[in-house]
């Protein structure tokens, strides 16, 4: 027993002249304060509280911003994004950047580097600069969740009230100033607003998988069916006939997204639900939406009949077979901006086309107009600008959580939507529209990423 005794003590003795090593360490340490956080440190309860904060502003400014408030505003999301980083952690995106962020990232600063080079191409300076400083803020803002994890109920409040706020504003000017088209701020306008407008409604119908997978489900799911319902209304007071093109295929994205986990009643309801709302819009008087669609249809059957009276409609197709021309003449280089105008001036004095039509300076329509003024850089780069982030969204649409499920159908709204935005109007030949596309795509990934 005693040799037992005496083997264990031995055994342990290493152990415990370790201990005390270790020991003496540390009461050293604390005498001499060196455990001690670093002075000056933020506590971390406090560093979660800003980041919390700052999110919060973030992500609410971004919803109002983009039609409530100047859209100039939308200037300050990065910044705050950016703080909101600086008080984060390596790691808060695992493996950044992958693959997919890089594409992202590309597809931004190359639209943003062929707009520049080519407008030096034709001599224009740094004209371009003032339409691609947009896309590199959106490369800045993806930055920012690399080192700070953001709460997304943010982004469904903000898109939320913002669209709620936004059709106030819409009703207000329609019923009570009663203007012809709800149109916002300056220099935003009816097409512009009303538009936006619907996207803010699709995107709050797009995180309705985020709120039924929620506890709360019932407050925040009634939030977003309102926002949802109030894009609708926007759009219809503000008359903007461009958006209503692609409002199927953004059903069936969310049909993709949602209407698969519903039963086949709450089907039915939905659609039955959805048709009685557009009907009512289109009925309604005060909203003109019927007198917008009969005077796009008279209009049509006039140009096809060979009547030269300029309408909406007509000028639009004008400018198109105008551009097209144009684009056939220098399909590798363009025209540049200034360039474009001068020659669709030509061709009116020429009596090739409607004189007027040399007033416009875009073509009503993005792919013509990035091609017709930047070559085929610019239609390449718009193209990548379109269908990269649509690629990478697409593949979460009917896969993951709620939460990614529906950040995968709001990003892939974007793009459907400006794609038809495109098609009848140059949407982001204007910096508000480039801002909040790169805001939009940058922030809905850098979330999808997080997401679990």
């Amino acid at each position: 027993m005693t040799s037992r005794r005496q083997e264990s003590q031995e055994g342990s003795a290493p152990w415990r002249r370790s201990r005390q090593r270790i020991n003496g360490r540390t009461f050293a340490m604390i005498e001499d304060n060196s455990c001690q956080p670093p002075a000056g440190a933020m506590p971390r309860h406090l560093k979660v509280l800003y980041q919390t904060w700052l999110t919060a502003a973030a992500m609410l400014l971004l919803g109002a911003a983009m039609l409530v408030l100047p859209w100039t505003l939308l200037i300050l999301v990065p910044p705050l994004l950016l703080l909101t980083a600086w008080l984060g952690e390596e790691g808060q995106m695992a493996a950044f950047p992958s693959r997919q962020d890089l594409l992202l990232l590309g597809a931004l600063g190359l639209q943003g580097l062929i707009w520049i080079v080519m407008l030096l191409l034709h001599g224009e300076g740094a004209d371009g600069l003032a339409d691609a400083w947009p896309f590199a803020l959106g490369m800045v803002t993806l930055l920012a969740f690399a080192r700070a994890r953001m709460p997304v109920t943010w982004l469904w409040a903000g898109l939320a009230l913002g669209s709620l706020a936004a059709s106030g504003w819409a009703v207000w000017q329609r019923v009570v100033e009663g203007t012809a088209r709800a149109s916002g701020h300056e220099p935003l306008h009816a097409i512009l607003f009303g538009n936006l407008g619907l996207l803010l409604g699709l995107l709050c119908f797009a995180g309705l998988s985020w709120s039924f997978a929620r506890r709360e489900r019932w407050p925040w799911s009634l939030l977003l069916i309102a926002g949802g319902l109030a894009g609708l209304i926007t759009s219809a007071f503000s008359g903007s006939r461009g958006g209503w093109i692609g409002l199927p295929l953004a059903v069936w994205v969310l049909y993709r997204g949602h209407g698969r986990r519903l039963s086949l009643s709450w089907r039915v309801t939905l659609i039955a639900a959805l048709m009685a709302l557009l009907g009512s819009l289109y009925v309604m008087p005060q909203t003109g939406v019927a007198t917008r669609v009969d005077n796009a249809i008279d209009s049509m059957r006039q140009y096809v009949a060979g009547d030269d009276e300029m309408t909406s409609v007509s000028a639009r197709l004008e400018m198109w077979r105008g551009s097209s021309q144009l684009i056939l003449e220098r399909p590798l280089t363009g025209w540049g901006g200034s360039g474009y105008q001068d020659a669709m001036r030509e061709r009116g004095a020429e009596g090739v086309q409607h004189p007027s039509l040399g007033r416009f300076w875009h073509a009503h329509n993005d792919v013509l107009d990035a091609w017709v003024k930047r070559g085929l850089p610019g239609l390449l780069a718009l193209l990548a600008l379109y269908f990269m982030p649509l690629w990478l969204f697409a593949r979460g649409v009917s896969a993951g959580s709620g939460e990614r499920r529906a950040l995968a159908v709001a990003g892939t709204l974007v793009p459907v939507a400006f794609i038809d935005f495109g098609l009848t109007y140059s949407f982001l030949a204007y910096p508000a529209g480039g801002l909040v596309y790169a805001l939009l795509i940058t922030i809905l990934w850098g979330l999808y990423r997080q997401a679990r």
